[in-house]
């Protein structure tokens, strides 16, 4: 026999299904549900189509709600510690929380002697789909701090960090869908941190090291630094720590912090405190997470406006960002609005800045027309990336204005026309005219291209009748910016 089973709760006038529960040839159905006190169910038992008939066994059992079916029942969870529960029986209410819990929640509370990060490792048993969440209690707030969600083998892990005196409370329910069942919850508790006011000194090459989740979850490095000079900070971890720097006269204040990795400069103030610290702090995770840490001076060409970049000469460079030099500036000046290239080679991109900060974009090559003013060039890699070299290289060209007039806009046939284009701020040159010719039924069609060099003139004659238009282009110079004037338009046809 295939059984089937169907549950359902009576009500005044109707009945209403409430689960259900199926298995294959001579196998066993089971179903679970929350009863509700003083109503009466009914059991439809029956086989799969298609299967023979059987004798069977039906059995309930009644499981009444564990202790820590709520909030207030919640037992105290031991750092380190092993509990282990089951949600059979368990109920919901409106203070579950999310997750993905669609049932039975048990609860479970935990305070900590001291700061740090806690990991809990939860393994359902049997069918159990299962999540954990964490939720911290500030006086009479909860907030939640974050929840995991078993796998396809039935575990879940989550890290989450804990403060000194802190209560939390742990949530256990199964998942939409899921029947209850047992689980085993462990509660790891991480090495206590090492101290920000101690730490070693960062040698000069920096330092190749790692942390953990849970068994070595931060480093403290220290470092010096004099008010008014700027520092550079390159860090880069895997698979994801993140260091902050603080002084030592004021350890709680973060003065820069890069997440996974990254670079930045900082620069004391006059009240700096020439000793800080860099503490490099492991992620959730409970691995090893290995990283890379230096820190130096900055040079002329890391900070400010950089170097002078000078026009129509190619600046060479190169940058080695496992070395900390992640980063070039360079700046040139705009007297009056100029057509400007920028070329960069080597595989890298640069951002363009005005010098108050405005930044106008990131480019590889760049083609535009700009105001007058100082603009800043950022060449920059990514800290501990290979070592590249590059060329970069800037033209400012004045900007060009090119004008096509006719004597007259209408001619005989076989009058030479004279084309004089005139092409202001440009002293030499290339001009080509383009002439095209207007057919009725096609429009526009290209005839031929003159060229006559600047400041020259050249004669056409109209090869037949009918409307024509010419348009001169100024193809450029290294001093003079490309333009192109309007179309001038002519008329060649017998006067009468």
């Amino acid at each position: 026999m295939a059984p089937v089973f169907r549950v359902y709760r009576r009500g005044p006038s109707a009945i209403q299904e409430i689960d259900c529960g199926s298995a294959g040839p001579g196998g066993s159905a089971s179903a679970s549900l929350e009863t509700v006190r003083g109503s009466n169910y009914l059991v439809l038992v029956g086989r799969r189509p298609g299967t023979p008939d059987g004798g069977f066994e039906l059995s309930a059992q009644l499981f009444l709600p564990p202790a820590n079916d709520n909030r207030g029942g919640a037992p105290l969870l031991r750092l380190p510690g092993t509990v282990r529960g089951s949600t059979l029986g368990a109920t919901g209410d409106e203070a579950d929380p999310g997750c993905g819990i669609r049932g039975g929640t048990v609860w479970y509370r935990m305070t900590s002697g001291r700061g740090g990060r806690v990991l809990l490792r939860l393994a359902a048993q049997g069918e159990l789909d299962a999540a954990v969440v964490v939720l911290e209690r500030v006086r009479s707030r909860i907030r939640g701090i974050g929840c995991s969600q078993t796998n396809g083998q039935g575990r879940a892990t989550l890290g989450f960090p804990v403060r000194r005196g802190g209560t939390y409370l742990i949530v256990v329910g199964h998942v939409a869908g899921a029947d209850p069942g047992t689980f085993k919850l462990d509660s790891l508790l991480s090495e206590a941190a090492e101290s920000r006011a101690a730490g070693q000194q960062l040698p000069r090459s920096g330092v190749r090291s790692s942390v953990h989740g849970l068994t070595d979850v931060n480093d403290v490095w220290r470092v010096s630094m004099r008010p008014g000079v700027t520092y550079k900070l390159g860090f880069s971890s895997q698979p994801c720590a993140s260091v902050t720097l603080r002084s030592r006269r004021t350890l709680g204040r973060v003065l820069a912090r890069l997440g996974c990795g990254g670079y930045t400069t900082f620069t004391p103030g006059p009240d700096g405190s020439l000793r800080y610290v860099l503490e490099v702090v492991a992620g959730a995770d409970p691995v090893s997470q290995g990283y890379r840490l230096r820190f130096s001076a900055a040079g002329a060409d890391d900070v400010g406006v950089g170097v002078a970049l000078r026009n129509r000469i190619r600046a060479r460079g190169a940058l080695s960002p496992a070395g900390l030099d992640v980063r070039d500036l360079f700046h040139f000046d705009v007297e009056e609005r100029a057509d400007v290239r920028l070329d960069l080679a080597g595989g890298l991109v640069f951002v363009l800045l005005r010098d108050n900060g405005a930044r106008i974009g990131e480019f590889a090559r760049f083609r535009r027309q700009l105001a007058p003013g100082r603009y800043v060039v950022a060449v920059s890699a990514s800290f501990g990336g290979p070592s590249v070299r590059y060329g970069l290289s800037l033209l400012i060209r004045e900007i060009s204005s090119t004008t096509l007039r006719l004597a007259a806009t209408t001619v005989a046939p076989a009058t030479t026309v004279v084309l004089q284009p005139l092409v202001a701020k440009a002293a030499s040159g290339v001009v080509e005219i383009q002439v095209d010719r207007f057919d009725p039924l096609t429009g526009w069609q290209f005839n031929r291209l003159l060229r006559v060099a600047v400041g020259g003139s050249v004669g056409w004659q109209p090869p037949a009748e009918g409307r024509w238009r010419l348009r001169a282009s100024f193809r450029g110079t290294i001093d003079a910016s490309p333009s192109r004037s309007g179309f001038a338009y002519l008329l060649v046809e017998r006067r009468v």
